[in-house]
């Protein structure tokens, strides 16, 4: 079930986890027969690898570099054979719905699809919303493993954090719409600078070393770790 009660249907799980129906199915009947899944979900959702290469793939951009608005259907660029790129057999209308729900596309009066948003939010938050978080969640502890692990054999891996104890009011607040703006811009960049890079026949199916590069950035506010520590310590 999702946040509003609904059944999720293959179909559904699939658009938000990246995995073809196939693999849903086999998936559950896995857990039906030994009552739980294998593992096999990272945190790259269709939605968000279909809006990454519409907004990095010269074959979906305008002479500016920005997204083309596609016909639903037809030959590529279409936005049919950009779902069916990322997404396999994945339905075009579950994709689009997903994509619809969370703000990310519109479609225009001449029947065409726009892009409105470079990255995707979940319209609504179920357990496959928080497989992506989880992901996020992954990356970041891994790095820290990496950067604390006094026997590894690579340079460490870049991971900082600008912070301050006494701003407070109106500053605060204009350094969360500051450092959003700023933050934007840096990772469309570094988006851009991979897809730029990445092979041009890649596809989500290709994706089979089980390794992936990338930079993250995250906005905090609240207490310290240590004040949570001092307000809570452990038995």
């Amino acid at each position: 079930m999702d946040a509003s009660g609904r059944p999720l249907n293959a179909s559904r799980i699939a658009v938000k986890t990246g995995i073809s129906r196939k693999e849903v199915r086999r998936i559950r009947e896995l857990k039906n027969s030994s009552g739980r899944p294998r593992s096999g979900v990272d945190g790259s959702a269709v939605p968000a690898q279909l809006l990454h290469l519409w907004y990095t793939d010269p074959t979906y951009l305008d002479s500016s570099g920005r997204p083309c608005p596609l016909p639903l259907l037809g030959p590529s660029p279409s936005f049919s054979e950009l779902v069916r790129s990322v997404a396999g057999d994945v339905p075009l209308g579950a994709v689009r719905a997903e994509l619809k729900q969370a703000g990310a596309i519109e479609e225009l009066g001449d029947g065409t699809v726009q892009a409105l948003k470079q990255y995707y939010v979940p319209g609504d938050f179920d357990e496959k919303a928080l497989t992506a978080i989880v992901g996020s969640l992954f990356t970041l502890a891994a790095t820290t493993e990496h950067n604390a692990n006094r026997e590894r054999t690579s340079p460490g891996y870049v991971q900082r954090f600008a912070y301050s104890h006494s701003l407070q009011g109106e500053a605060m607040d204009q350094f969360r719409r500051w450092s959003r703006i700023q933050a934007t811009d840096f990772i469309e960049s570094m988006d851009r600078w991979l897809g730029a890079n990445e092979p041009a026949d890649s596809t989500m199916a290709d994706m089979s070393s089980g390794q992936i590069v990338g930079v993250g950035v995250y906005f905090y506010q609240g207490p310290t770790a240590e004040a949570l520590i001092a307000d809570d310590p452990v038995p």
